[in-house]
């Protein structure tokens, strides 16, 4: 059995395990310096000054701020997560890379736009992969949830699919924690409609390897690209999360992304004592996660 903090923890564990070959689009070249990506590994591009095995992708980093946010107001607070936001891109000592969502929505809110209304156009899968933390509250409904993830998102991401895609996320999590499969979940969330299930299906059940079918679907950053690479990965593997994020992260290009959210679904049903102890132990963050409660 889960509890909430599996969610966050793995959902963290899958952008931390993405670290090394993040953003490196050469399935040999990854191949021909870490292998098989099953431990942590210190960036291969530049993209990630200052970090680390066992650190977080920016991506991470923004799921720790909204973390951190909830446990200090108890509660999801949209104004304040932007406040906190905000505050960790000011300071001085944070070590993480700005990607283009955050630069264009830091401009706006630095130009006295409110807000709500600062987010950028950016059509990235990454926008809908940092809500794990959300899972940690009680909320009044599935739609208060559902909505809270659709703001956390829409708060830097403000295309339409992306939000969608926040959305479709959490549902998809609160089926699985009632019990669903995570493939008849997977097909079972109607509302909003994806596109990219149905040929994630079809890879899945291939002879293509999980880099190839990678690299068919696209592993760039567009949400169009990196929706069905994830979803193709929970079908093949929808009892083995270890297997799923080795491969997630051997495949390369925005592997964190879809590692994010990988974790966050996949610690949706299986305990982290299902995943190898050292990813646990050596994650950076694993200690602040959980030892304080929301």
């Amino acid at each position: 059995m889960t509890i909430p903090s599996d969610i966050v923890l793995t959902s963290l564990i899958g952008d931390a395990l993405a670290l090394g070959p993040h953003w490196v689009y050469d399935q040999a070249e990854i191949e021909t310096k870490l292998g098989r990506v099953n431990r942590y590994h210190a960036p291969m591009t530049a993209y990630h000054p200052g970090k680390g095995a066992g650190d977080l992708t920016h991506y991470g980093d923004q799921t720790m701020v909204l973390l951190r946010s909830i446990r200090k107001v108890g509660k999801f607070d949209l104004a304040s997560f932007a406040a906190d936001w905000r505050a960790f891109w000011e300071s001085p000592s944070t070590i993480s890379y700005r990607d283009g969502a955050t630069r264009d929505t830091m401009a706006q809110l630095n130009a006295g736009v409110p807000f709500e209304k600062a987010a950028s156009h950016s059509h990235d899968l990454a926008g809908a992969g940092r809500i794990a933390p959300l899972f940690l509250l009680s909320w009044e409904s599935d739609e208060a949830l559902v909505q809270a993830a659709r703001a956390v998102t829409g708060f830097t991401h403000g295309d339409p699919a992306v939000m969608d895609a926040a959305e479709y996320f959490a549902r998809l999590v609160l089926a699985i924690q009632r019990g669903a499969d995570i493939p008849a979940a997977l097909q079972g969330v109607a509302s909003p409609p994806m596109k990219g299930i149905s040929a994630a299906r079809a890879s899945s059940i291939s002879t293509q390897s999980d880099s190839a079918a990678l690299m068919a679907h696209g592993l760039s950053c567009d949400i169009a690209k990196g929706f069905p690479a994830l979803c193709h990965l929970l079908f093949r593997y929808p009892d083995d999360p270890t297997s799923a994020l080795i491969a997630n992260a051997s495949a390369g290009g925005d592997s964190a992304a879809r590692g994010t959210l990988l974790g966050m679904i996949y610690g949706a049903k299986f305990p982290t004592s299902a995943l190898p102890g050292e990813w646990v132990n050596e994650l950076k963050v694993a200690a602040e996660v959980l030892s304080t409660p929301t």
